[in-house]
């Protein structure tokens, strides 16, 4: 397999785990969100640094996949709309007041994927 069609698909991979756990966030009560969550966001995010070549090839997979999981998250918020369950012309009036608990979503989630990063890159170093 090709060397960057297999990191797109482990920043796929990663994207939609993230967005999975910021999605699951935004949609559980304050406390409901189980600690274990945040362990597995490290180690998923050590495992998938650990597959790419370079610290600079993991930073930008890493972003990417941040942007990817928020454009997951924003179709999961609206996808009730677009099926039917509700009016679409709610849809600005969802994407607007879930701007700011997605931001806090971010702020949350972000450090553990960043910490993750670099500390799959050192476990790749050590390694090979």
């Amino acid at each position: 397999m090709n060397v960057g069609r297999r990191s797109l698909l482990v920043s796929l991979g990663w994207a939609l785990f993230q967005g999975h756990f910021q999605f699951s966030i935004l949609v559980t009560e304050r406390h409901g969100v189980h600690p274990a969550w945040f362990l597995a966001t490290m180690l998923v995010a050590t495992i998938a640094a650990s597959l790419f070549e370079e610290v600079e090839q993991a930073l930008r997979y890493w972003v990417l996949s941040i942007v990817v999981s928020l454009v997951i998250v924003s179709i999961l918020l609206v996808l009730p709309m677009y099926l039917g369950a509700l009016s679409t012309q709610f849809v600005p009036v969802i994407l607007v007041g879930s701007l700011q608990p997605m931001v806090t979503t971010l702020i949350i989630t972000t450090p553990i994927g960043l910490l993750g990063c670099f500390l799959g890159q050192v476990l790749r170093n050590r390694l090979l």
